[in-house]
C-alpha cells in the first residue's frame, strides 16, 4: 500500500509595498470643489494690511509742531517710531477733534514728511494748554465709562458672542447654506413670475402664453441675479478693505477707546478673510446661475422671434 504525499503549495511571499505609494485619494474632490478653481484663486489673492504706527509718548523740551494740525506741541506729545516719524498732539489740536486719532487712522508711510517749520506765538501755547486739559478730561471720562461697562458685564457679553460665532463658523456649511438660499430664491422668483404671467397672458395669447411666461420668468431671474451679483461684489470689496485696514482699526480701538479687540476675540483680519472666501464662492455661484439663466432667456427669445417671423400669433 503506497502513501501519496501531497506537496504543499508554495507560500506566496507578501509583496513589499514601496514606501512612496501614490495616494489613490489625491484625486478625490473636496466638499467644495470650487475652492480649487482658477477664478477663486485669482479673486482671493492675499491682502497685505496697512502698517500701523509704532507710537510712544514724547516730551517736548522746546517748541515743536504737530504734523496733523500744524499747531504747537507742548509738554507730552505722541511720536511714531516707524518710517513716518510724525509727531502730534495726544488729543485735541488746532481745529481738530483728536490729532492722535487722525494719526492712527492713517497708515505709517515714509512718504509722509514731518512738519519742521511753523509760526510760534505765545498765545498759541496758552490755547494748547487749555486743549491739553480738555483732552485729559475726555480720557478720564472714557476710562470711567469703560470701567462701568466692564462692571455691568457688557464687554463680557461681547466676548462670549464673538467666541461663540468663531466656534460655530464653518466655511463649508456657510457655502452650502448660501448656495441653497440663492437657488431657492431664484426658483421662487421664476415660479412666481411664470404663474403671474400665465394668468395674464393665457387669455390674450392662447397657447403661446406659456412661452411668454417662460421668457418673462427668465428675464426676472436675470435681474435678480444681477442684483445679487452687485451685492456680492460690494461685500467682496468691503471684506478686502476690512482686511487691509484691520491693523489700523485694532490700533485705533486700543489707543483711543482703550478696548483691545483681540481680548474680545474679535480679529478683523480673520473675519474679513472668512467673508472674502464666502463672497468668492458666491461670485462663482452667481456667475454659473446667470449663465444658465441667460441661455434659457436666449432660447425663449429665439422661439418668440420665430413665432413672429412665421406669422403666428405674437407673444408680445
Amino acid at each position: 500500500m503506497c502513501t501519496v504525499v501531497m506537496a504543499e503549495p508554495p507560500h506566496e511571499q507578501p509583496v513589499e509595498q514601496s514606501e512612496a505609494q501614490p495616494d489613490l485619494m489625491a484625486w478625490a474632490p473636496s466638499p467644495f470643489p470650487c475652492r480649487r478653481l482658477p477664478p477663486l484663486r485669482l479673486l482671493s489673492r492675499p491682502v497685505e494690511p496697512l502698517q500701523k504706527h509704532d507710537v510712544e509718548e514724547y516730551c517736548c523740551l522746546k517748541p515743536e509742531w504737530c504734523d496733523i494740525c500744524q499747531g504747537v506741541l507742548t509738554s507730552n506729545a505722541i511720536q511714531c517710531m516707524g518710517p513716518c516719524g510724525r509727531k502730534c498732539h495726544r488729543g485735541v489740536g488746532k481745529n481738530t477733534f483728536s490729532c492722535y486719532a487722525s494719526l492712527l487712522a492713517s497708515p505709517c508711510d515714509s512718504s509722509a514728511k514731518p512738519v519742521h517749520k511753523g509760526r510760534f506765538r505765545f498765545r498759541d501755547v496758552i490755547r494748547q494748554w487749555g486743549r491739553d486739559l480738555k483732552t485729559s478730561v475726555k480720557e478720564q471720562v472714557v476710562e470711567e465709562a469703560l470701567r462701568e461697562q466692564r462692571k455691568l458685564g457688557n464687554l463680557s457679553k461681547v466676548e462670549q458672542l464673538a467666541a461663540e460665532l468663531r466656534g460655530r463658523w464653518d466655511d463649508a456649511k456657510a457655502k452650502r447654506c448660501f448656495f441653497f438660499c440663492q437657488t431657492a430664491s431664484i426658483f421662487i422668483v421664476y415660479i412666481l413670475t411664470y404663474l403671474s404671467t400665465v394668468l395674464i397672458g393665457a387669455p390674450l395669447y392662447g397657447v403661446h402664453g406659456w412661452r411668454l411666461a417662460c421668457l418673462q420668468a427668465a428675464h426676472s431671474v436675470n435681474l435678480a441675479l444681477a442684483l445679487e451679483g452687485s451685492l456680492v461684489l460690494f461685500f467682496y470689496a468691503l471684506s478686502r478693505q476690512v482686511e487691509r485696514y484691520s491693523e489700523l482699526i485694532h490700533a485705533f480701538f486700543k489707543e483711543i477707546l482703550h478696548v483691545d479687540m483681540l481680548d474680545l476675540h474679535i480679529d478683523l483680519m480673520q473675519a474679513g478673510s472668512a467673508v472674502e472666501g464666502l463672497m468668492c464662492f458666491a461670485l462663482v455661484s452667481t456667475a454659473g446661475l446667470a449663465a444658465f439663466s441667460v441661455a434659457i432667456w436666449l432660447r425663449e427669445f429665439a422661439f418668440a422671434g420665430g413665432c413672429v417671423g412665421a406669422g403666428r400669433s405674437p407673444v408680445f
